[in-house]
């Protein structure tokens, strides 16, 4: 293995460590089996390398890192990673009324009407998670082989 495989192999390694820190033993690795999808090699390790940037909380806590990342994506119209972030962020113990008041306040920047539609998308995440928990992040978190 080169220098850049010792690097790209020690970056997922911290990637899954943070991610079962949060979710629970094994998840790191089923999240690895999720971005593994992704044929391109420069997003997967983005994606590890995201992680790895999530877990350094000096300055910004995870939830904060989470409720920044939910409005961004809510604001570019992403819907299915906002809804994942959102459930992140109920899993991660935040209000729910602290979650709904951050897509609120989006209609400063993109207005009611895009804010609306936002609040829709993520009260229905919430929605999911409070009657699935953790299962209704299971696409990010697919079996992986020695599991199924």
């Amino acid at each position: 293995m080169d220098e850049q495989d010792d690097e790209t192999a020690r970056r997922q390694a911290r990637s899954e460590r943070y991610l079962d820190s949060l979710f629970g033993p094994g998840a790191g690795r089923r999240h690895s089996a999720f971005v593994a999808r992704l044929e391109h090699p420069a997003l997967r390790e983005a994606l590890h390398g995201y992680h790895v940037l999530e877990s350094d909380t000096t300055h910004l806590s995870v939830e904060e890192n989470y409720l920044l990342g939910m409005v961004v994506l809510c604001g570019q119209r992403a819907w299915v990673p906002a809804a994942m972030f959102a459930k992140t962020l109920c899993h991660l113990g935040v209000p729910r009324e602290k979650i709904l008041e951050a897509v609120a306040r989006l209609s400063m920047w993109i207005g009611g009407v895009p804010a609306a539609e936002a609040a829709a998308h993520v009260q229905k995440a919430i929605g999911e998670y409070e009657a699935h928990g953790l299962a209704s992040l299971a696409a990010w978190f697919p079996p992986v082989e020695d599991e199924a």
